[in-house]
């Protein structure tokens, strides 16, 4: 039994297995090659081997070449995803889905609609969890499988593409990681 558990474990790790969480629906923000030279090639392909792994991951590879912001969006590029952005309007209702690859960090978490040029939250968070992962709340759990409504006070903030973004958020306070993903969208 105990050789089964050392291969398995030597098996996670050969594979890379150091993935966390990210959103899987709706579509959020991937990499690109916008990316790639705003962010430098390090930076980006860290990103690329594990999409839900911390940011700081890939802080830890960023170079001469990272000229981002990796706390928004994850240093995602609107250009790399413009067949994405979704067109909503006020009351519509999202459903969100969060692969939850590796939940023993616990913190906290949001889903926020955020200005992207100031990389400011509007107004208050849609969905806030004072303790996630939360693996009391289910099943269903209300922490991976949830809903937010756009707020009818966005107007002209986000009706452009590009001007706004919903954010979900966990800050994993005990090893002090981040993840994000950011969905794209505006307002018709």
């Amino acid at each position: 039994m105990r050789t089964a558990i050392i291969r398995a474990l030597g098996l996670l790790a050969a594979i890379g297995v150091s993935g966390h969480a990210v959103v899987e629906t709706p579509t959020p923000r991937r990499t690109g090659s916008v990316q790639r030279e705003r962010c430098g090639s390090a930076f980006t392909a860290q990103l690329e081997k594990d999409t839900a792994s911390p940011i700081e991951d890939a802080m830890k590879k960023a170079d001469e070449n990272y000229n981002c912001n990796a706390y928004l969006c994850r240093g995602y590029q609107l250009e790399d995803n413009l067949d994405s952005v979704q067109a909503v309007k006020a009351g519509d209702v999202i459903d969100f889905h969060i692969d939850l690859i590796a939940g023993h960090h616990p913190g906290y978490a949001n889903v926020s609609v955020v200005d992207l040029s100031t990389n400011q939250v509007i107004g208050e968070p849609l969905r806030y969890w004072a303790d996630w992962p939360d693996s009391t709340s289910g099943p269903p759990r209300n922490d991976i499988d949830f809903n937010i409504t756009i707020p009818e006070t966005l107007s002209s903030a986000c009706d452009v593409a590009g001007k706004c973004a919903i954010q979900w958020y966990w800050w994993a306070s005990k090893n002090k990681q981040t993840y994000e993903s950011c969905v794209d969208f505006y307002l018709e």
